[in-house]
């Protein structure tokens, strides 16, 4: 009895542990929101990464194109991003390149 009590439990704080950071949590710099998100071999991502000249260390790297910052609505209660809602390490070609992201919440 005790067991189907903690399996509901137990998916639940799976499902907390799985669930991006919110976007009060970027500490790499301005929340961001991106067009195309994912790893840096991926090939629409490599093919426009080679044109920019950017070459990166690490081929899984997660990064975002085309982003821009998020535009907060409601008196900073929350944000409007249609596409993808980064954190980013690092940016490169006047925002168009964005590196080491992470998917955050709204």
């Amino acid at each position: 009895m005790k067991f189907v009590l903690a399996v509901p439990a137990v998916f639940g704080l799976l499902a907390a542990a799985a669930a991006p950071p919110p976007v009060s949590q970027c500490s790499t710099g301005t929340p961001k929101c991106c067009k195309n998100v994912g790893a840096a071999s991926s090939g629409p991502i490599s093919a426009l990464l080679k044109p920019l000249n950017v070459v990166l260390d690490d081929p899984t790297a997660i990064v975002g194109l085309d982003c821009t910052p998020l535009t907060l609505v409601g008196g900073g209660k929350g944000a409007d991003c249609v596409q993808q809602p980064v954190c980013c390490k690092d940016v490169k070609s006047n925002g168009v390149v964005n590196i080491g992201c992470t998917p955050i919440s709204l």
